[in-house]
């Protein structure tokens, strides 16, 4: 091997402790065959692999009190000598790509896969429910048919209404809460200067979304950040080869770097994101998705937040907007939903601090906190939902950041369908997953936070699954007169009553509170979207109940969101 790397260096008598300096100070340094670079890499070690990823330098030789290294990329040679690296050799970019894959694929590939399933298996969805589960859940099917049977159908849809009603009451009982939470209005931490910021990973899952990529690649080369700092990770699969030749057209700077997964079962999101999460040089990390407009500073808040917040913050949590909110109704019942959640439920959820269950987008972490938990689930179709679950549990603190992404809201039925189901499925995912041992939960988030969060995953998807009946079935009691004409004791009669009671309550919460969200906004006047969010609720049924059907059937698939449908974004592509 010495023998090659003096041939590589074309100088066979230097003296190997020279070698660094020779061409330390060359002009132009030689650049690694491809075969020379995979014979290097037979030899690296854990830590070899980790910096060769990370930081695309590779070493040549371990000499007598010296490493020599190549590296791969300009920013990434300025970058080593100004750590006191030894650097003799530069390395094609593409040759890079090629070796990592063709020796490391395989088991980068693993990692990102079954990393958390294998070493917190506890913690994974890849086993959807556990045996004592199971046992519960037979129990439960038993009782009700038994109930089913002998009951008078009077008195079992009754019981069956005052069982909903726990987990419509748990909803409400959270909207509430964060509606009277006064939140504490922050202090503006200090700017730093470009100097003091660290780097910051921004990591971007790419499946077939060739529709917004130029508005995608518009919107990362405007965020107000040092270039050598940035290190941006467009991540593409490696079935989508139409997504591949889109991004390869584009000259993009050298913060970009392209990330192609290796085909796989289950192909989600979370399996790239842990894919890509191993070539992260950053000790900041966030996640865009492809039709994302972030606010230029928003990376420089979040640094700014995290340099002054103790070191329990593990993540921030960006407000998520839409630019196209009043396309259609589905847009504005869309926008109304978002409000909601980022301007009442998530601040009064950090204030309160109880679980927040993280969007998908817009979530900045400390990546060395993000590594130690396991990074994301990819057996887990709601993984930021469930993220944000397991760093309340360890004991970190999520917090809201005072910056907004600007996404597309879904304006087609059939793509909003699908989209919600995977939501759903994902939150019934998580709560089963948490729920393994209920003991330990309430012992890790307190009995509030075990509260919360029956209401955020499982009280939401009862409610989807069914609302629409319990509220036939109070229709029918009101227009039938059943309660009148029934003989039934003064106890059926109040929980019936209730029933209805609660429905309203309901109602008039989630619109008040969808009022209120928008003023926060400024946005006036959306009388009749207000009015018509129970018709809303109705659709979410139709999701609830694909959801559970895909629950069975397809638990890892990901329902694939179609993006760049709005009209204004296909008015911003042609102008």
């Amino acid at each position: 091997m010495t023998a090659r790397l003096y041939q590589f260096v074309g100088n066979k008598e230097a003296a190997p402790e020279n070698l660094g300096e020779n061409f330390a100070a060359a002009q132009t340094l030689p650049e690694l065959s491809l075969d020379l670079l995979e014979q290097f890499f037979e030899r690296l070690s854990p830590e070899d692999k980790i910096q060769v990823l990370r930081h695309k330098i590779v070493p040549v030789a371990s000499l007598p009190h010296v490493t020599l290294y190549a590296a791969a990329g300009e920013q990434r040679l300025q970058d080593a000598r100004d750590a006191g690296k030894r650097i003799i050799g530069q390395i094609n970019p593409q040759d890079l790509r090629f070796t990592i894959r063709r020796k490391l694929g395989a088991e980068l590939l693993n990692k990102a896969t079954h990393h958390l399933r294998i070493r917190q298996p506890a913690s994974s969805a890849f086993r959807r429910i556990t045996d004592l589960q199971r046992f519960w859940f037979a129990l439960m099917v038993l009782v009700f048919v038994v109930a089913w049977a002998t009951l008078d159908g009077f008195y079992f849809n009754a019981a069956l209404s005052f069982l909903c009603g726990g987990f419509f009451l748990a909803v409400i009982g959270l909207r509430l809460l964060c509606l009277l939470t006064e939140t504490l209005k922050k202090s503006t931490p200090p700017n730093q200067n470009d100097d003091e910021l660290p780097i910051y990973t921004v990591l971007v899952p790419l499946f077939r979304e060739i529709r917004v990529l130029d508005q995608l690649v518009r919107s990362m080369t405007k965020l107000n950040y040092p270039e050598a700092k940035l290190d941006i990770k467009l991540i593409l699969e490696e079935t989508d080869t139409p997504m591949q030749r889109a991004v390869a057209a584009l000259v993009l700077p050298e913060c970009f770097d392209v990330i192609v997964v290796p085909a796989g079962k289950p192909q989600t999101k979370p399996r790239a994101l842990n894919y890509a999460l191993q070539f992260a040089r950053g000790q900041l990390l966030t996640i865009y998705d492809a039709e994302d407009i972030p606010e230029p500073l928003q990376l420089r808040k979040a640094a700014a937040e995290f340099a002054s917040a103790p070191a329990e913050l593990a993540c921030l949590q960006a407000e998520l907007a839409f630019y196209n909110a009043n396309e259609n109704w589905l847009t504005r019942q869309f926008t109304v939903e978002y409000a909601t959640l980022f301007k009442l439920i998530l601040p009064g959820l950090a204030t309160q601090r109880l679980p927040i269950l993280l969007g998908g987008t817009s979530n900045h972490f400390r990546v060395s906190i993000l590594r130690d938990l396991g990074a994301w689930d990819p057996f887990n179709v709601t993984e930021d939902a469930d993220l944000g679950m397991r760093l309340a549990r360890a004991g970190f603190k999520i917090a809201t950041l005072d910056s907004i992404t600007y996404e597309e809201a879904n304006p087609a039925f059939g793509n909003w369908l699908q989209q919600r189901a995977r939501w759903l499925k994902g939150f019934l995912q998580t709560w089963l997953v948490h729920m393994r041992n209920p003991i330990l939960l309430s012992k890790d988030v307190g009995f509030d936070g075990f509260w919360a969060t029956q209401a955020m995953t499982l009280g939401l998807v009862v409610s989807a699954l069914f609302h629409p009946f319990l509220l036939g079935h109070s229709v029918y009691l009101l227009l039938s007169g059943a309660l009148a004409l029934q003989a039934v004791s003064l106890p059926m009669t109040v929980l019936a009553g209730l029933n209805i009671a609660v429905l309203c309550a309901g109602y008039a919460l989630s619109i008040f509170a969808g009022y209120v969200a928008l003023r926060r906004k400024h946005i006036h006047g959306w009388w009749l979207v207000l009015a018509t969010m129970p018709i809303y609720w109705m659709l979410m049924s139709l999701a609830g109940w694909l959801a559970l059907w895909q629950f069975i059937f397809t638990p890892f698939h990901w329902n694939k969101t179609r993006h760049g449908l709005s009209r204004f974004q296909q008015h911003q592509t042609k102008h």
